[in-house]
């Protein structure tokens, strides 16, 4: 193969990138293209290759891209990331219980006892407030660690034995309450602990505090001689202390809970311009899937868009007026979840402004309001250790699209080379396109730092047929181009030989866009290019 039509081979390959700038085309190989034998006619073919979309999305390589398509071929590009959040603290967090009282049985005063004897202390019924630091409401807790613990100090001068029934601290097994019981010296104290650990603690709401009740026994071993006032009182304190949770439920109130905060990377738009391609109607989509047992109403506010240089676009629209609702599972659905589904689109939002700026970013921070639609607790909550809320966002773009001017740069670097026995060679550029873009190439010349020897502007390298009704081109346009590098001046040939880089500018429109058109991209559809030479030649090649 001569110099020069190893020269033509790296224009063409050049030529097949420029089409899919937006699909990052630099990624394509060329080892289908065909080379026909060379034949003695004026025309010399280098070579010819087609392509549909879906050959050109087969290469892509972008592999946080999701490609669809529907019934009829059109195209559907997306993106898709997932949270999850999984923390039941930042909902509910239970400190430690601290309830301090004494009980004054009121006994008959016995001035001093004749003899032993034993004085049976009435069962006093105690409660217990379970606080919690908002003000939650609590209808019970269960536990998977945790210490409850009695200090108790004895009043009479008489042994004191006691037995403290936690009648709403049952054991998750048996249904049995906790019992705490001891012997106290006379005037004396004592301590004493129970693991919490497989216990749960059911909770009333009584005069808007969250209380749990016990009963007291006790039994005073009189000696002789020994004597009771009728003042004495017994005081105690009962405290929960470093308790852990499998579930708590109750009522929690209306507070914010930041679910996700993420930035997803889009290189679909690399090396597109802002306003250069729009989308017809694009949609952000969360599915949320919520285990806990919280309705929310979910915050779109701080979501934008930005791009690499720097521009950003925030969400606006119905959609961040005001919350938007999340299911919960209820009370009696723990272990399961509830899934809402909420789409941002052109009809409440203004997710065309936020893909104009050909973002790489799309920034979501979203909050949930706990509660919303619930404020007056008629539906329980309940929170599980194992229970998350996935948020699964989507960013989903159908190519139903307007191209306005979209340029891209594909530089090639190029060896110095001579064709002196060409005294003019005519690049020849033949396509039949399905495409409904119109495509048009400036080729330049670029000495090594970077300035322009030699540009030929203005090639028409393809262009769209008519779109149908439909919506779908079915007959292809067929389109030819010459590129004309000749000795003598203006004919780019000793500017050639000085240039370090040949730059393909290319600018691509899509049908009708001044008219604010869209155009829907099919699969199926199709591009033929055919590249050969005309050469005035000395000798035969």
């Amino acid at each position: 193969m001569t110099k020069y039509t190893r020269y033509f081979n790296t224009i063409f390959y050049g030529l097949i990138a420029i089409l899919f700038s937006m699909c990052n085309a630099g990624e394509l190989d060329f080892d289908d293209i065909e080379v026909p034998t060379y034949t003695p006619l004026v025309v010399a073919p280098i070579g010819q290759t087609s392509y549909t979309i879906e050959n050109l999305i087969e290469k892509l390589k972008d592999s946080t891209l999701i490609i669809t398509e529907d019934n009829s071929n059109l195209i559907f590009v997306s993106y898709r990331d997932t949270t999850l959040f999984d923390d039941y603290l930042s909902i509910i967090e239970l400190e430690d219980v601290t309830n301090s009282d004494a009980i004054d049985a009121g006994l008959d005063p016995i001035p001093g006892s004749p003899g032993p004897q034993d004085v049976v202390i009435p069962t006093q019924d105690l409660s217990f407030e379970y606080t919690s630091p908002n003000n939650e409401e609590l209808d019970s807790v269960k536990y998977t660690a945790g210490t409850i613990t009695l200090d108790i100090q004895n009043g009479y001068a008489s042994v004191l034995e006691y037995e403290l029934t936690l009648n709403d601290i049952v054991n998750l097994d048996t249904g049995d309450p906790m019992v705490i019981s001891g012997t106290l010296p006379a005037s004396g104290s004592d301590n004493v602990s129970q693991q919490l650990t497989n216990h749960k603690t059911l909770i009333e709401q009584i005069s808007n505090t969250n209380i749990f009740t016990g009963d007291f026994d006790g039994v005073l071993k009189v000696k002789t001689g020994d004597f009771i006032n009728g003042t004495e009182i017994i005081n105690y304190t009962l405290t929960i202390t470093n308790a852990e949770f499998s579930e708590i439920y109750g009522w929690f109130g209306d507070k914010t809970i930041d679910l996700a905060d993420q930035s997803i990377n889009i290189d679909f738009f690399e090396g597109i311009s802002e306003n250069g391609l729009v989308f017809n109607n694009p949609q952000l989509n969360f599915y949320i899937n919520n285990a806990f047992g919280v309705p929310m109403g979910l915050n779109f506010e701080n979501i934008s868009t930005s791009n690499a240089d720097g521009s950003s676009v925030s969400l606006s629209g119905t959609i961040t007026d005001s919350p938007q609702f999340v299911r919960a599972p209820s009370t009696s659905q723990v272990g399961s979840i509830a899934t809402s589904v909420i789409n941002i689109d052109e009809s409440n939002s203004n997710m065309r402004d936020l893909l104009a700026i050909s973002p790489n970013q799309f920034n979501i921070s979203l909050s949930g309001e706990a509660n919303y639609t619930n404020e007056d607790g008629s539906d329980r909550n309940f929170v599980t250790a194992t229970s998350e809320v996935e948020v699964v966002t989507e960013i989903n773009l159908p190519l139903n699209v307007k191209l306005t001017d979209v340029t891209r740069d594909f530089p090639t670097g190029i060896e110095g080379f001579d064709f002196e026995e060409a005294d003019t060679i005519r690049l020849v550029l033949n396509t039949v396109n399905q495409l409904p873009f119109d495509g048009v190439i400036d080729m330049q010349f670029l000495a090594a730092d970077s300035s322009v020897l030699f540009e030929i502007t203005d090639i028409l390298f393809f262009n769209s047929a008519e779109v149908p009704s439909s919506g779908k081109i079915e007959e292809p346009v067929t389109n030819s181009a010459i590129v004309k590098i000749h000795k003598g001046e203006n004919g780019g040939y000793q500017e050639l030989l000085d240039a370090s880089v040949l730059n393909l500018l290319t600018h691509i429109t899509s049908y009708k866009a001044s008219e604010d058109n869209f155009v829907k991209i099919f699969s199926d559809y199709e591009l033929l290019i055919q590249v050969g030479t005309e050469a005035n030649i000395s000798h035969e090649l």
